[in-house]
């Protein structure tokens, strides 16, 4: 049954770094570096679809770099400066790898990667938009917004800190793909992505009004924290009645119960692979959730079953 491969790499040999690094970025070289000064280290997390890297360059150094599957970068250090083609990408956002065209030169570079498996996330994309001939490409590299860019580090260190505590549940195919879908579906609401048919039109993912849109990336942002409708009017600057309409319209749901699923999502996550430390009621609470009675219906509701019967299978995994 596949499982977590974990492994980590040090080299001051910038060919064994190349090689090392040729699973996420197949066409990285390196251009300006200082033989003396140079030295990699990478930490990598893995399971069938999904690969977090924690790696950092401990000198200056200049690449070029495509990546061919899904590849979100989060850096940090220092003086750094990346350009697709002639523009440059904002840096203080996590940004997506581009097929090609990527040149960047730092003095010092840390970074947490994700890797994810680009013909499974675009299955989850079409599924959700009820289109089997279009793909994926990002309109730009960095998240939407840094709210939304915040939102993608902490799903990935969800994982991360899941992949570290209780590494024996990714072996088991449903806690794989809770996991995958997850990053999938913040991946899709964290970039500003496009939908590319066979002759080569474009058009936004997601809703097409700017409202709605601003209204989901508040909400996908924000699910975590102490939030209700009124805080998504005042950010997005339209009327109660007016964004209710406009969910409803483009939607089919409120804005209250689309809140209220993203919350529910995130304690079925909770439930299904992050190390069972809470109680589900802790769990529900973090989540919004006071009234338990009525967060259980609401649970076997939206999934079909308890949280305790979520809960139960990880437990027997685990």
């Amino acid at each position: 049954m596949p499982g977590l491969d974990r492994s980590s790499f040090v080299t001051a040999d910038p060919e064994a770094a190349r090689e090392a690094f040729a699973p996420l970025v197949p066409r990285l070289q390196f251009g300006r570096v200082d033989p003396d000064a140079f030295r990699v280290r990478l930490r990598s997390h893995a399971t069938p679809g999904i690969q977090i890297v924690d790696y950092a360059f401990e000198a200056a150094a200049a690449v070029e770099a495509g990546a061919d599957q899904v590849l979100v970068v989060s850096p940090t250090g220092q003086g750094i400066e990346l350009r697709h083609g002639a523009k440059a990408v904002d840096v203080s956002r996590p940004y997506i790898n581009a097929s090609e065209g990527i040149t960047a030169h730092w003095e010092r570079f840390a970074a947490r990667a994700v890797v994810l498996d680009r013909a499974r996330v675009e299955a989850v994309a079409r599924a959700a938009a009820d289109h089997d001939d279009i793909r994926l490409e990002p309109d730009e590299l960095a998240a939407r917004t840094p709210a939304l860019g915040r939102y993608w580090d902490r799903e990935v260190a969800r994982v991360t800190r899941a992949m570290s505590l209780a590494p024996e549940a990714f072996g088991e195919p449903l806690v794989m793909e809770a996991v995958f879908h997850r990053l999938a579906v913040t991946y899709l609401n964290a970039f500003p992505l496009a939908w590319v048919d066979p002759l080569g039109r474009r058009r936004s993912v997601g809703p097409r009004s700017a409202i709605v849109r601003a209204a989901l990336e508040y909400l996908h942002a924000h699910a975590g924290e102490p939030i209700t409708v009124q805080h998504v009017v005042e950010a997005v600057h339209i009327s109660p009645r007016g964004l209710h309409a406009a969910f409803v319209h483009e939607t089919g749901r409120s804005p209250s119960e689309h809140l209220r699923g993203l919350r529910l999502e995130g304690v079925r996550d909770e439930l299904r692979f992050a190390p069972p430390v809470d109680t589900i009621a802790v769990i529900a609470r973090r989540w919004g959730f006071v009234h338990l009675p009525r967060f259980a219906e609401a649970y076997v509701r939206a999934f079909g079953e308890l949280p305790s019967e979520t809960r139960g299978r990880r437990r027997r995994v685990a």
